[in-house]
């Protein structure tokens, strides 16, 4: 029986073929080597075969596709169940790698056998610029610690492109397909339950941006904003991520995103003529009510957003205010 590669670098493609010859090839030029690399196409319309079908020579590669197409985050499943390696280092197909990225991603993961997710600092590229977001930290954080610090910020995390796990830790489950948004995040606070965090504070991965990727479609309205209120109510009512609310205000954090989508409201009346617009108008509507989310920030919630900006922790003793 052959040997199973110590890391799986998946890549998932849809319609990128313009852009999968440099992804393909940032994988093949790693200065580790000990990888399989797996492509899944989700029934691409353009030439996506004849891009891959030369790559083929290499046996760690292998291509599937699917008869139809499921989504995003279904064919984000999909590579999983092909995947056979320790190690899973998504790609996604119009992103890259540094050379140096697998080397340095399984250092971590071999020196430290309870840290559940690997990532780095990122870079932004293509058609559009983007100034850089780093993360809070670098180094060794709690996974606890972690999953407080991301939600009281933001994804600092980062895209499949950036992140490692290992696959044992996907006892956690799947992505999950009801979020369009959130996917990875919810992913990754899930993965960190069962361990700890690495931030490697160097660049190793590139995020191309160009107008025609998903999440550049999907922030086109404001759905987003909907699907991050919905998360964060879900944090609370579910708590999949084990949070000792006693600890940590989560109902400050819904309250913002409740602001968020109130304020959306005057964004979308003037796209009514769109039916798809609606349906979020009337949710806007149903969260503003059921938030009490109509009033003014008052000073004291202006000190509270001041703080959280500045990365003081929300803690529950503070007082919470209508916005």
């Amino acid at each position: 029986m052959d040997k199973l590669s110590t890391v799986s670098v998946l890549i998932p493609t849809y319609n990128n073929a313009h852009f999968l010859d440099e992804t393909i090839q940032s994988v093949l030029n790693q200065s580790y080597t000990d990888f399989e690399l797996i492509i899944v196409d989700n029934h691409s319309t353009d030439n996506t075969d004849d891009v891959v079908q030369p790559y083929l020579i290499d046996p760690r590669l292998r291509y599937y596709k699917n008869a139809t197409n499921i989504g995003m985050v279904g064919n984000w499943n999909k590579c999983l169940e092909y995947a056979q390696g320790t190690y899973i280092k998504y790609l996604c197909s119009d992103d890259k790698f540094h050379p140096d990225l697998l080397e340095k991603f399984v250092a971590v993961m071999e020196q430290y056998p309870h840290v559940a997710i690997v990532s780095s600092y990122r870079e932004y590229f293509g058609e559009k610029r983007f100034k850089q977001e780093l993360p809070p930290f670098s180094g060794l954080r709690s996974g606890k610690e972690a999953i407080c610090l991301s939600l009281e910020k933001w994804n600092w995390i980062g895209e499949p492109t950036t992140v490692m796990f290992r696959r044992s830790g996907l006892k956690v489950g799947d992505f999950k397909t009801d979020y369009k948004y959130f996917p990875d995040w919810d992913m990754w606070l899930r993965l960190l339950t069962t361990g700890d965090c690495y931030i490697i504070p160097e660049t190793l991965s590139y995020f191309r941006l160009h107008p025609n990727q998903v999440t550049a479609l999907v922030l086109q309205n404001s759905s987003n904003l909907f699907e991050e209120y919905y998360f964060f109510k879900a944090v609370k009512e579910k708590n999949e991520y084990e949070i000792n609310f006693a600890e940590f205000d989560i109902d400050i954090l819904i309250k913002l995103k409740a602001s968020k989508c109130v304020r959306a409201i005057y964004r979308l009346i003037p796209k009514l003529k769109e039916r798809r617009n609606w349906s979020l108008l009337l949710q806007a509507i149903k969260i503003a009510i059921a938030e009490k989310a109509f009033f003014k920030v008052d000073a004291t919630h202006h000190d509270l957003l001041r703080a959280k900006a500045l990365g003081a922790p929300v803690m529950a003793n503070q007082q919470s205010h209508a916005i």
